[in-house]
């Protein structure tokens, strides 16, 4: 259980350490807290749902803040940000979002990484409890400009959800863990403990996790991937207007088809035929916006279904072809 929070908000400070409380039952009221704390959203109960019972958690460090959450209720928000990062780690019930043109479901045993920039409705079950690490935007900048010796030229978007069973998931649920029993235990210094762990972690995330940047839809990675992926991927780029059958992939880069399914699934968190669909799509948009029909950008991108194309093109770039024209 969720330590008990008054109805007003509170300020603790236990052993050098300021933790925030909230709790509510009234939805403008929790909404109005989240909006300051956090970004303006719009929060709605579901229709049916049971009462709201908000209960929050908070501990800020210099560049970041762990927060422990529930609204009790099934509820809706829809919001965007433009400074930080939220991981979220479900401990019961999970999350149902809208994420720019996808969407994703989350539960015990995945987490959730939403980044900068898109909007997005999240949907919280009935009973959905969460621990939740936001991260400065500039701090992850930072660190990316570390390993890449660069600085990112727009905000890196993550694949959003994260396996916990993988490596890196595993750390993740450590690293959660760990600050939530410091925070409800009131352990001396815990904010100190947050600002220690999060740089790590943050490295973690970039040499695992797959991210879109500059407007691009392909997946791209900072850290090495084996090279049987990246034969793969430069097959992708370059012969993406044919037609490629993953078995045939596959022998043309000497593995059986189930590591070349498993190792997408481990370095871009997506199957090979997503990723290729991705790139299509991308050379699809740079034909359009040199002047060719969508017909015969699809065709040349090697989309072979271009009954589909308008929409599919729709769903990754947010508007039609005949409206994306240079």
């Amino acid at each position: 259980m969720m330590p008990d929070a008054p109805s007003a908000g509170q300020d603790c400070r236990a052993a050098g350490t300021t933790v925030h409380r909230k709790r509510a039952t009234d939805l403008s009221d929790a909404a109005a807290y989240m909006s300051q704390r956090y970004c303006g959203h719009r929060l709605d109960v579901m229709s049916g749902s049971q009462a709201l019972d908000f209960r929050h958690i908070a501990m800020e460090g210099g560049n970041s803040a762990f927060n422990i959450l529930q609204y009790g209720a099934e509820v809706s928000i829809a919001s965007s940000f433009e400074d930080f990062y939220m991981l979220e780690l479900p401990l019961d019930g999970g999350v149902d979002i809208d994420f720019g043109s996808d969407s994703f479901r989350t539960g015990r045993g995945l987490a959730l990484l939403l980044s900068p920039g898109p909007r997005f409705v999240s949907h919280w079950r009935g009973g959905t409890r969460q621990l939740m690490l936001q991260i400065r935007r500039e701090l992850v900048e930072a660190r990316i400009e570390r390993f890449a010796r660069r600085s990112p030229s727009s905000p890196p978007v993550f694949n959003p959800v994260i396996d916990l069973r993988s490596a890196c998931g595993r750390h993740i649920e450590q690293v959660l863990g760990h600050l939530a029993d410091a925070v409800t235990n009131g352990q001396p210094a815990a904010d100190r403990e947050l600002d220690a762990v999060v740089p790590s972690l943050i490295d973690d995330l970039l040499r695992n996790i797959a991210f879109r940047q500059a407007g691009s839809i392909v997946l791209e990675r900072l850290h090495a991937t084996p090279r049987q992926v990246k034969l793969v991927i430069d097959l992708f780029r370059g012969r993406y207007g044919e037609r490629l059958s993953m078995p045939d992939v596959a022998r043309a880069v000497g593995i059986s088809e189930r590591s070349l399914f498993d190792g997408f699934q481990r370095y871009y968190q997506r199957s090979p035929l997503a990723v290729l669909t991705d790139i299509r799509m991308e050379q699809a948009r740079r034909f359009i916006r040199e002047g060719f029909s969508a017909a015969e950008a699809a065709r040349r991108a090697g989309v072979h279904h271009p009954g589909r194309f308008s929409s599919a093109y729709r769903r990754a770039f947010g508007v039609l072809p005949s409206e994306d024209r240079a």
